[in-house]
């Protein structure tokens, strides 16, 4: 992670952007409650048809139930790999950081379609992306969570190892998110656990969804950087963060 990437609020700033936080996460609630709905629509309509219901109830299944899940319940999440382009990030002499991170992201983009989510990401391939247009892509998205992936880089430091999950300082949905990304990553993976770090950047900043940036691995780090540059460990590291992120919207 660029140190740039850290990010001042003014009071008027966080004040619009807790407004924003606070309408979206009452949409998001109206979203899991009627997607609870259209499950107990589900289990009802699915006994009706095994007691023998007939023909119109299989109408309705088909019809009525498929009409409401259709009603934007899906939910939309963002992923955004750091870096890219010019812009590589940190570096050694085995990998560069937007490698890493891009390539965490379309496991992860795979993964979370693979259970029904929608996936929107703020860069696909090795170009440069402004920060603006990265909120820009989430905001306009309508996406219900945001993931950003970094990796971690200790100048004076190369013992130093681990995964650390970043939100929005006062963000109550957004530690969330963050708590749970922590715990199913560092299970998934083995890695030293950072914890949670509640600060200011302007990803999480700026976006109107829940948001986090994790910090993956640091390449400062021999052995770390080694393993972050094997597909099998950026295998488990995105899906420890597609285990968080499925809980956090299931709750």
């Amino acid at each position: 992670m660029d140190t740039n990437d850290k990010h001042e609020l003014s009071p008027a700033e966080r004040k619009r952007k807790m407004a924003a936080r606070r309408r979206h996460q009452e949409e998001l609630k109206r979203r899991k409650r009627r997607r609870a709905l259209v499950i107990v629509l589900l289990v009802i309509l699915a006994a009706a048809l095994i007691a023998g219901i007939v023909f119109a109830v299989r109408k309705l299944t088909a019809g009525g139930s498929a009409e409401i899940a259709a009603k934007g319940d899906t939910f939309v999440i963002a992923i955004d790999p750091g870096h890219g382009g010019e812009d590589i990030g940190m570096s050694n002499e085995v990998i560069e950081e937007k490698e890493v991170d891009l390539n965490i992201c379309a496991k992860l983009k795979i993964m979370l379609e693979s259970q029904g989510y929608q996936v929107v990401m703020t860069r696909e391939d090795d170009t440069r992306v402004s920060k603006e247009d990265r909120v820009s892509t989430a905001n306009t998205s309508g996406a219900d969570l945001l993931v950003s992936v970094h990796c971690n880089y200790a100048e004076d430091d190369s013992a130093k190892t681990g995964v650390t999950v970043n939100y929005t300082d006062g963000d109550k949905e957004s530690r969330t998110l963050a708590e749970n990304i922590d715990s199913a990553l560092v299970k998934e993976t083995n890695a030293t656990d950072n914890g949670i770090s509640a600060g200011s950047y302007s990803i999480t900043d700026d976006t109107e969804m829940p948001a986090v940036l994790v910090e993956v691995g640091y390449l400062s780090n021999a052995e770390e950087s080694n393993s972050l540059a094997e597909d099998v460990y950026q295998n488990s590291v995105a899906k420890g963060i597609a285990k968080g992120v499925i809980l956090s919207l299931k709750r």
